[in-house]
């Protein structure tokens, strides 16, 4: 079976099983690819934005057994406001990779300013150039947030932070999906939480871009794997406003 699989440190917990295990050929791709192989019907399944599963709820099935899960804080999905920019920005630069971050952004700024902001997808790198000479706001997600250095002349805001600040909720960054039609036993994705959790240590001793105390409480404290009622609850209001705005 291929299984898609994100190549963020913040999946690892989730994919590790997949990734050793001699029945799953792999994909490493961003979440904003992977969701595209799935529904040319090249995967079985993915691990895909939480954004995505409901825009695709016609072709797909998905789980909320497990996923990327966030309460206040996640570290890895960053808005860079360019501080010499004046009042809100008409647009943003968003890492392209993943599509539950960008929408989130555009919820925010709904909820906070009573206006949505154009996205521009970007790549990663090209934001990091444009940041170095102070040009636009931007969007980070994954690895690319974890691994930015401090840019003078940016306010950073952490957007399940942002989220939790604005509706007291938590939020869901990303689920499992698969081709409605195959059938998924809800334990296997269970069964390979449970073999990444256990494999945590050697996980945190391999990623070698940070250091390790930001690593261990990246993964112990500021993820969670299993969704919490205020995650599910996030997560409706999240798909709720999405819509309401035509973003879906």
């Amino acid at each position: 079976m291929k299984i898609g699989i994100v190549k963020h440190l913040n999946a690892r917990p989730l994919t590790l099983f997949f990734e050793r295990s001699p029945n799953y050929t792999p994909v490493y791709e961003n979440p904003s690819v992977l969701i595209e192989l799935l529904k040319k019907g090249e995967l079985d399944c993915a691990l895909v934005s939480s954004i995505e599963c409901e825009r695709n709820s016609d072709k797909l099935d998905y789980t909320k057994i497990v996923g990327v899960c966030a309460r206040d804080v996640v570290r890895s999905v960053l808005y860079f406001q360019n501080e010499r920019e004046s009042g809100i920005p008409d647009q943003v630069f968003t890492d392209k990779g993943s599509r539950s971050s960008v929408c989130l952004l555009q919820c925010l700024f709904h909820l906070q300013y009573g206006k949505t902001v154009e996205v521009i997808p970007t790549d990663a790198s090209e934001i990091s150039e444009m940041m170095k000479e102070s040009k636009g706001s931007h969007l980070l997600f994954g690895d690319h947030a974890l691994l930015q250095t401090p840019i003078p002349g940016y306010q950073v805001l952490d957007l399940a932070e942002w989220w939790n600040r604005m509706t007291g909720l938590y939020f869901c960054f990303a689920f499992w999906a698969y081709p409605k039609g195959k059938t998924w036993d809800n334990q296997i994705f269970l069964t390979a939480l449970e073999y990444g959790l256990k494999e945590l240590p050697s996980i945190i001793a391999e990623e070698k871009r940070l250091p390790i105390a930001i690593t261990d409480r990246y993964l112990k404290q500021e993820l969670h794997y299993i969704p919490e009622k205020k995650n599910l609850e996030g997560f409706s209001l999240f798909i709720q406003t999405a819509k309401s705005l035509g973003l879906l």
